[in-house]
């Protein structure tokens, strides 16, 4: 499946010459290869089944504990479909294949539930897309789900072992005197520095891919901030939704997205790592190795919009509307006049050189501030007035007008 390109763009402007634009897929809304299968299901007639041979396993026991989880979906369930629910996992989590369902449920109502599973039990991410329910034609009463795998055993040890290792290593660079936004922040950069995004590769839908081997899908980059924020104890979920994409030329398509919501302070926001990935521009050329964004870095609903729609068939998903704890926000980054950023990015200039960073990021309040700031500031290049003997003379300008963000290089 294609990468597609994203609405930011990308400007290398000269004190004394603008350069024409170019379109880069750095803060990619859209530059996503789907990656949440659909299961495959096999309807049966009657209902016997062969007996599958089963081998016992003990449960993968995590070194690190988790301080939370989030079954967002399982909490929505009646106590019936929750039994269901957690027979199948207990089944999957010991490696059973044929797993007998005593509780009476229709057909689709289970392949609901096994969705729901898929999505949000993060430690079962070794189950395969593919599995076999075995139903009554007649009375549509189901009496077993036959489940696959997509690792044995062993490799899923190793694949554990590997990926607790660098959850031990990036959690050791957070304490308890950081707020849950700062941690946050180390988790991302460690994902989105130690990761590009790929689409092909046995774990890139796993955290282990996202973690340990440094090639993941959206589901990879999701999974693998999911368990860094269990870890940490800050109550998070899997979000699903559909993506759409433009070429250029008028032609959209819809690809399935994975992506986090994250709580804080008792709201709710979305966090997209892999949105907030370098990669390529239009044109072909690498970004640097260094470039970040955080674009998307815990925003509201209405900033995933037009991009992406939030799935709601399986579980109606939290409201997420702040932008309290947003990164741009809680780090003094956010603009509500041309003047106040003029005056913000004075400071992040100074800031900036002082850290040693290469980049300078701003958001705007509304669309026709971001309009104001980015011709103002670059097209008429009153970017030279601010911080005069501090600028290059020559610099790379990103922008993403959907989230209203600014992003320029200082070095």
């Amino acid at each position: 499946m294609k990468k597609r390109f994203s609405k930011v763009m990308l400007v290398t402007i000269l004190s004394s010459l603008l350069l024409s634009a170019c379109n880069p897929v750095s803060d990619r809304p859209g530059d996503i290869v789907t990656d949440t299968p659909d299961f495959i299901v096999t309807d049966e007639t009657t209902e016997t089944s062969s007996h599958i041979p089963e081998v016992e396993f003990s449960v993968w026991q995590d070194s690190i504990p988790d301080k939370c989880t989030s079954r967002y979906g399982y909490l929505s369930l009646d106590a019936s479909e929750k039994e269901i629910y957690n027979t199948i996992v207990n089944g999957a989590k010991n490696y059973s294949k044929e797993i007998k369902i005593s509780r009476e449920i229709k057909k689709e109502r289970l392949e609901e539930i096994c969705e729901m599973i898929f999505i949000e039990e993060n430690s079962l991410y070794y189950l395969s897309d593919e599995y076999i329910i075995t139903h009554n034609a007649l009375t549509g009463k189901v009496t077993s789900i036959v489940l696959s795998y997509k690792y044995d055993f062993e490799e899923l040890a190793y694949l554990n072992t590997m990926t607790e290792e660098k959850v031990a290593e990036i959690l050791s660079k957070t304490d308890d005197s950081m707020s849950d936004v700062d941690k946050l922040r180390i988790f991302h950069d460690e994902i989105i520095f130690g990761c590009k995004y790929e689409t092909e590769g046995r774990y890139v839908s796993t955290p282990f891919g996202a973690l340990v081997e440094g090639n993941a899908l959206c589901e990879g980059y999701a999974r693998a901030m999911a368990i860094l924020c269990n870890k940490a104890g800050i109550e998070n979920m899997l979000a699903t939704g559909t993506q759409y994409n433009s070429d250029g030329n008028g032609n959209t398509t819809e690809e399935a997205h994975m992506w986090n919501m994250i709580k804080i302070d008792d709201l709710w926001y979305n966090m997209d790592v892999t949105w907030d990935d370098p990669a390529s521009m239009k044109d072909g050329r690498e970004l640097p190795d260094d470039y970040i964004s955080y674009s998307y870095f815990l925003i509201p609903n209405n900033e995933l919009r037009p991009t992406l729609s939030v799935r709601t068939d399986l579980v109606e998903p939290p409201a997420a509307y702040s932008l309290e704890n947003n990164y741009f926000v809680y780090y003094g980054y956010y603009a509500k006049s041309y003047d106040e950023a003029k005056e913000i990015l004075e400071k992040a200039i100074e800031d900036g050189y002082a850290r040693g960073d290469r980049y300078v990021r701003i958001k705007f309040a509304t669309p026709a501030l971001y309009k104001e700031a980015a011709y103002k500031l670059f097209s008429k290049k009153e970017i030279f007035t601010v911080c005069p003997d501090m600028l290059p003379k020559k610099m790379e300008f990103y922008w993403n007008e959907n989230a209203k963000c600014i992003q320029f290089s200082i070095r």
